[in-house]
């Protein structure tokens, strides 16, 4: 405990003085965070930090201590990145993950299946440890890893299960627990629904959230031109690699 509360400090005084002389290297921007990329002592992290006018930066920093909460609970579960702490109550740190998003390499994927299975295993303790995601569809939010070990990341709208379990709290985490597991199916299938496994049929189960979230996320995407959007990323992706 010593040690890592050492590490901690030291942390927290190396990043005192480099974020006020280095920017980083910007990975995001939301509405409530700006992420950032450093080299620290302890190796590459990454960085999470309100921005924003007096009112926002209250309810991004409110945002980044229920994270925190959530990185505690699955600190002891493979493929979440480590998470150093809120420090200074004001920067969320957490440990860098070398390697792309599953949107940019999932047609390099060298073994699909066992990408996947290790993924399933991944949400299979996330929810035993009494987190559930929510936003898996989102292929940003799953890196892949070295030796294609998946990841996954931004917890900003995950549902935890309290304890002892309220009606409501208990509803909402077996949505967002099935929503994950949907999510992962789609993923895995490229939302071929017709080619699903036996195993993988039993476990898939459509939420009314889901069709609703659709019903709006179809118009919202041709409004904001999502689809040429991501394309231009990916040329771009392809044209500069990392």
């Amino acid at each position: 405990m010593k040690a890592d509360d050492e590490r901690r400090d030291e942390l927290a005084a190396w990043l005192r003085k480099e974020v006020g002389t280095n920017p980083g290297t910007l990975l995001g921007r939301g509405y409530q965070a700006t992420v950032h990329r450093y080299t620290s002592p302890l190796g590459k992290v990454v960085v999470k930090r309100p921005h924003g006018t007096f009112a926002l930066r209250l309810l991004g920093l409110a945002a980044l201590r229920r994270e925190q909460k959530v990185y505690e609970r699955l600190q002891n579960v493979a493929g979440i990145p480590r998470s150093y702490g809120l420090l200074d109550d004001s920067y969320l740190v957490l440990e860098a993950i070398d390697g792309p998003s599953l949107r940019d390499h999932e047609p390099h994927l060298e073994d699909r299946e066992r990408f996947f299975a290790h993924l399933f295993e991944t949400i299979a303790a996330m929810h035993e440890a009494g987190v559930a995601h929510g936003d898996l569809k989102r292929k940003d939010n799953v890196l892949v890893g070295p030796r294609e070990r998946p990841y996954i990341i931004d917890f900003g709208v995950a549902s935890l299960r309290k304890h002892p379990a309220l009606t409501w709290n208990s509803m909402r985490f077996a949505w967002f627990a099935q929503l994950d597991v949907n999510a992962w199916i789609k993923l895995k299938y490229r939302r071929n629904m017709r080619e699903l496994s036996p195993e993988d049929a039993a476990r898939y189960r459509p939420l009314w959230l889901e069709r609703i979230a659709r019903w709006i996320r179809i118009p919202w995407q041709k409004l904001t031109l999502r689809r040429p959007r991501q394309r231009w990323r990916q040329r771009r992706n392809r044209n500069n690699p990392r």
